[in-house]
Parts: structure tokens; sequence; C-alpha cells
């Protein structure tokens, strides 16, 4: 009878005693208590003594969950500064603990002059803890004029990091290209040009602010003294040479100065020597004889003989890369020289001579100009080696498993030489010979390929042509009937690998020796893959990224060998609710590689633990939605529906039973997440079942119900086995099935309450 009045019960009717009024008092109480509880016992809630009216939604605070980290708004890098380190710094990211520095170097500039920005693959970790917004990198440590690492470009990545408290790393933040400030690497001296001065000449050198010319009667430029400083708009000076100097041997050497104080290593050293009345004339029509590509060893020139008694000739040399002016020969009396002292393959070489006389008493010399056949002037004495192309890379053909395309310059001499001087009409018709072998260092053999280049079609000084397929190559040059020899080796980047996969919440027990879960809960990934036709013999690189087509990075340092196509992955920093993108780069014996396999994303199982915690997201944020269940007393009970934010609705009932009552919570197809929050990848959890709760008048009682879900983490969550204890959950446990374990595990209700 109380149950049936008790929506319309009106307090003056008398005929109701004591007795029923408090029958009533408590069942509100304990309609209230539970109606509470149904939510209570899933969401972390302080407690609420004290304030009076207070419910339940109104001390639930959302806040925003990091999951990963914002990158560097931005990052700076020294550019000509420095003449052994690039300084980089970035702007700092709040939440981070440390960063990841990485860098890549191009070495050559394209048919444009610039540098582009290298393959993502290229990028070497430098430091991966750096605990400030700035890094040193220290490219060089015994800077001379001679480095070529003057001539690249470096460029940097850098991310947040903040493992304590599990964010992923944040995307890179990528820098311009940076470079070193470089000495003058090209300089020159007159020699006998004038009786009253010696002038100096120099190439500028970008970020240069001024230059400091010193002079030494040593060749090798020790013992010199300051004779001159001059702006950075000017890149000669005159040294005024008095009488008594006239025909005195000086070396001039420059050094470069920025306006924030750096100062460059010195450059080569330039002979200079004003002339001396008695000298001889200028020797004339210096020119190389037998040396422009037909000789592998040697070159030899020749020039006009000087009119006069006693005359003898001296013959400098420097060189495409040295402007250091070396003494290959003192007191000839003839007009011939042949030059066989360290030449090298792919580098131009200039010839000068000068005649001179001793004086009366056969004690000083008395020099003439030297002749005008530098590399500066307008007939050079140029001459080069034959030499092979000073470069090779080679492909599968697409179109033919047995073939593999070789690219290379065209060789030294050639017209369409991209290295070429531009000093000399005078070209060769080359042909080329390739090399094969199984081994890198083993014997290599000729291949009975070769290649003419009136045959070949030139790409900006670049040839392609196709070989039988072979693990290593070589390459020659053939100018009539002398051959260069071999160049450097190159190896075809391996295909790619293929049918990449990658677990999905699999349960990797037993298969990996260290398969345990992370701090965040979360079990490791493996991944498989297929070893490309051919093998890899390098093994392979494997880059991990949270994006499909950006920001992958090494998972390892080293290679994974040969023999292994598989790898599990126990990403420390992987958290539940995100998809991690892979991909793996063959490579040959070299360490190179350019084929990238498909890309596959996967993400481990998590704990059961963890589990509840993901799904009571969805749950607890459809208790937002309802109205009735944040009521009291009476006005709790009635029925309403909702829909899940994404798809999906759930209901609710709440009615008494006996002397107690009775809710109804259903779910069907209900969701509210997208995973990582991105639509493209779909629902996170989609729950279709009941959480249901029936409780005595003293507010004790159980829960029922089992909540299926599909999503990111299929699986179940089973509520038969919780407690309610004075109004809430106070005891059991949940049962979790996740479709990935072969069996359930029950989670203690203390997890629901976090």
């Amino acid at each position: 009878m109380i149950v049936n009045r008790f929506p319309g019960y009106a307090q003056n009717e008398r005929h109701f005693n004591t007795t029923h009024i408090l029958l009533t008092f408590i069942f509100q109480f304990s309609l209230f208590t539970l109606l509470s509880c149904t939510q209570f016992f899933q969401d972390k809630v302080a407690k609420t003594d004290g304030l009076p009216g207070t419910k339940l939604s109104d001390l639930i605070n959302e806040k925003t969950e990091i999951t990963q980290l914002d990158a560097p708004e931005e990052i700076n890098v020294s550019t000509y500064l420095s003449t052994d380190s690039i300084f980089v710094s970035w702007s700092s990211v709040s939440t981070a603990t440390y960063y990841r520095i990485e860098r890549a170097i191009a070495t050559e500039a394209d048919s444009s002059g610039n540098f582009q920005m290298p393959d993502e693959a290229e990028f070497e970790v430098l430091n991966k803890f750096v605990y400030g917004t700035s890094y040193t990198d220290t490219i060089l440590s015994n800077p001379t004029y001679k480095n070529k690492e003057y001539n690249y470009r470096y460029f940097y990545r850098v991310s947040a990091e903040n493992p304590r408290k599990d964010y992923d790393s944040s995307e890179y933040t990528t820098s311009a290209a940076g470079a070193l400030f470089a000495p003058v690497t090209t300089i020159s001296a007159t020699q006998g040009e004038d009786s009253s001065y010696i002038k100096v000449s120099w190439e500028k050198t970008a970020g240069a602010s001024s230059y400091k010319i010193y002079r030494s009667q040593y060749s090798d430029g020790s013992g010199s003294s300051l004779i001159a400083t001059v702006t950075a708009n000017q890149n000669w000076y005159k040294n005024e040479i008095d009488s008594a100097a006239q025909g005195t041997e000086f070396y001039y050497s420059v050094y470069a100065l920025n306006s924030q104080g750096y100062t460059t290593p010195v450059s080569p050293v330039a002979l200079g020597y004003s002339l001396v009345d008695g000298a001889p004339g200028k020797v004339k029509n210096v020119s190389v004889t037998k040396g422009r590509g037909e000789t592998t060893d040697s070159i030899s020139i020749s020039w006009d003989s000087v009119s006069g008694s006693d005359v003898k000739y001296a013959v400098y040399r420097t060189s495409s890369a040295d402007s250091s002016s070396t003494l290959l020969k003192d007191g000839l009396e003839t007009n011939s020289y042949t030059d066989s002292k360290n030449l090298t393959q792919n580098v131009y070489y200039y010839y000068q001579v000068l005649a001179y006389v001793y004086d009366d008493d056969g004690t000083t010399k008395l020099k003439g100009p030297v002749s005008e056949s530098s590399s500066t002037d307008s007939n050079p004495c140029e001459g080069y080696i034959l030499s092979p192309p000073y470069s090779l890379s080679v492909v599968y053909d697409s179109s033919d498993d047995s073939k593999c395309v070789l690219t290379f310059p065209a060789a030294l001499g050639s017209s369409e030489c991209p290295k070429d001087s531009g000093l000399s009409p005078s070209y060769n018709s080359y042909s080329y010979k390739i090399y094969s072998c199984d081994t890198q260092t083993g014997s290599f053999t000729d291949t009975g390929t070769s290649f003419d280049d009136g045959s070949l079609v030139s790409s900006d000084g670049y040839y392609s042509v196709t070989a039988d397929y072979a693990k290593f190559y070589k390459i020659s040059t053939v100018n009539s009937e002398t051959e260069s020899s071999l160049g450097s080796v190159a190896a075809p980047a391996p295909k790619s690998a293929t049918n990449l996969s990658v677990t999905k919440t699999e349960n990797l027990s037993g298969s990996a020796s260290d398969w345990s879960a992370n701090d965040n809960n979360v079990y490791p990934v493996k991944i498989t893959w297929t070893a490309p036709d051919g093998g890899a013999d390098g093994g392979y690189y494997l880059y991990r990224s949270t994006k499909a087509s950006s920001g992958f990075r090494k998972v390892t340092d080293d290679p994974i060998p040969a023999n292994s196509t598989e790898y599990y992955d126990n990403y420390d920093s992987a958290k539940p609710g995100i998809y991690y993108y892979y991909r793996v780069l063959s490579l040959n014996e070299l360490k190179q590689g350019s084929n990238y396999s498909s890309v596959d994303y996967g993400y481990g199982a998590i704990t059961n633990d963890e589990y509840m915690r993901q799904y009571n997201k969805t749950i607890k944020n459809s208790h937002k939605k309802f109205t009735y269940m944040h009521k009291s007393g009476t006005n709790a009970l009635g029925s309403e529906s909702i829909s899940g934010t994404l798809n999906g609705s759930a209901s609710y009932k709440a009615s008494m039973s006996g002397l107690g009552a009775r809710i109804i919570m259903y779910y069907d197809g209900y969701t509210d997440y997208y995973i990582n929050d991105d639509s493209s990848l779909g629902y996170y959890f989609v729950c279709t079942g009941n959480t249901n709760t029936s409780a005595s008048m003293d507010a004790s009682g159980s829960m029922d119900g089992t909540v299926y879900c599909t999503g990111m983490y299929p699986g179940s969550v089973g509520y038969d086995g919780i407690e309610i204890k004075g109004g809430a959950a106070g005891g059991g446990y949940y049962v979790i099935k996740q479709d990935c374990f072969d069996s359930s595990e029950n989670i203690s209700w203390i997890v629901g309450e976090e």
C-alpha cells in the first residue's frame, strides 16, 4: 500500500500512522542513495559532507588530458657564425622535461645552387637528452681551410619529450639550413707583375665583415706578421715593396672575421714577389702537352724558352682542391716538365713557370714575372689525369628485376661533367666500363658492358645506364686505349620489404621474452615483414610515428639484422588510445637504402585494469547527459533516453520494486569518442548492454548486466560481481574479458572508483 500511494502521498492524510511515515522516509532515503550510487561507483569523486544541495554532476570537473607534447614553435640555427660549430636554439615547451635533437647533412647543392632538406631517414640522433633549449653541434675539432665540411649545409630537428608523465614526444620542428663560417680557400699574389708592389687577391667568404692580411718569408707561412686589415667589400690588397725588398719572395695568407668576433682558420699560402732589375722576361705559352685525360699518373707541360744566357726555370702548381702554390721543380734548363707528384683523380691542376738568372755574384736569383697560366688567367695551363666518374649510384630497374640502373656523372674532361671548370674548349669523348663483384672487397671483373659518351643522354651532367644485376659495382672511364682506375664501390638499394604488418591488441605472451606492459599499462606490438627479393644484406631500419605520413624516427640506432624480419617494440611511452605507424627501410651492405615499405599501424593490448579505466570514460560521460539520475528522492523515478555524441543511444529507467528500487540502464551502440579524436580512425569504445542496479531499503544491494564493446579494444565488462553497501559501491569486482586474451579477469571494484 505504501508503494502504491507513495507518489501521491499527502501529508495531511491523518490515517497514516507514524510507522508509515517513517517507512516512507526510509524508502526515499534508500532510493536517493541508490540512484546516486549508480553514478558514484563509476566516478571518482571527493566526499561532499557539509556541502548541502551538491549533486555529483556539479563535482565533475573535466580536465583536458595531455597525450602528446606541443612541438617547439620555432628553431634557429647559426649561419656563417662559428668556424667549427653550429649553434641551435629553440622555443621552450612548458610541459617538456628535455628535448631530442637530430641532424641531417646536405653535401651537394642542386642544379640551382640550393641545398634541399634531406629525407627523414637521413636524420641522425645527436643527443636524446638536452635539458635546455639550445645545443652546440661541434662539426670540426681541428678546422682548416681543407675541410670539406665548409661546403655542406646542416639541418636540425627537435622534439619535446616528457616520459615521466607518459606524454608522447612532440612532432618535430625542423630548421632551415645552417652553415659554418668558412675560411678563404682561394688566394693568389702577383709574381713579378710590378717592381713597386705585390697584389694579393682572394675569393670572398660568406659572412665576413673584414679580412686580415699576413705576410711571411717562409713558405709554410710561419713567423707571419699582420700587414693590413680591409673591410669585407674588398678582396684584394696592394703590398708596397721598397727597392731593397725587390725580388724577395713573400708568402701571404688571409683570415676572415665576422661581426660576432669569430675568426676563420688561415687561408692557403700564396707566393708573391716584385720585379727586380736584370730579371728575364715573362715565360709564355705554358700548355699541357699530355695530361688532359690521356694519362693516369702524370701531366706533361711545355713553354716557350726565354731569351738570354744561363736562364733557368721554376715550375709551380696549384689545383682546384688547393690554391696553395707548390714548387714542383727548380733549376730546370729545358722548357718542358712532367709532373707525377701525388696527382689525385677528379682534380684540375694548374701550372705556372717563371724564368730567372743569378746576379753577377752568382748568389741572388733575379726572377722574372710568372707566366700568365693560372686558373684565373685568360689562358690557363690546365691538366688532369684520367679519372673514373666521381660518384655512382645504383637502383633496381623497375621494369626488369634482373637489371639495375646505374647513374653517374660524366667524367672530368667531358663537356657534360658537372664539375667542368669551363676554362678550356678542349674536351674528350669517353666511354665507360662497368665492373661487378659479389662482395664489396672482392676482385671486380669486367661485365663486358661499355657505354660511349655519344650514345648517352645527359641530365644535368649525369648519365643513367642499365646493366645486368650484381651485388656490387664499380665504374671506369676509357679514353681511346687508356683506362682509368676503378671508382668507389656502389650497390643497389634493396627493394622494399613487403607485407608489413603491425599487431593490434594481440596477445604476444610466449612469443617475446620481455613481453610486459609499460608504465602506461600498454603491451608491446610485434612488427613483421617479408624480406625483399634479393634480400637486404645490411639489415633494416625501423621507423615509428604517431602520424601516417610524417614525423617518423628510427626505433633503434643500429639496423635490425638482415636475417630477422620481425621486431617487438616495447615502446616506453606508448599510451592507450593511440595508433602508432611503422615503416621499414631495407639496407644494402653499405648501409644504404631508399625504398621504404608501405606504412602500417598498430597498438598494443592494454592491461585489464587499464581496460576498465578506458571503457569507463565513455560510461562516465554518458551519465552527464541524464537528468533523472541527478535528482533526489522520488524525483529520480522515471525513464529517459539520450544519444551518444557520435552514435547510438542509452536509456534509463528507475522504479520501485517491493521495498527497494530497481534501475535499468541500457546502452545500444553508444559511443562518445573517436580514436585519438580523429574521425578518420573510427570509434574508440562502442558500448552495447546493461548496467543494472537493485537495492533494498537499507541502501545495500548489487549490480548485474554486461556491456559488450567494439571499437579499438573489443571486449566486455561484467557487473554481476559488484556489491552496493551504504548507498555506494562497496565491494566486489568487475569481470573484464578482452577479445585478445583467452580468459577473463576479475578487476577490483576500486578500479571503477579511479
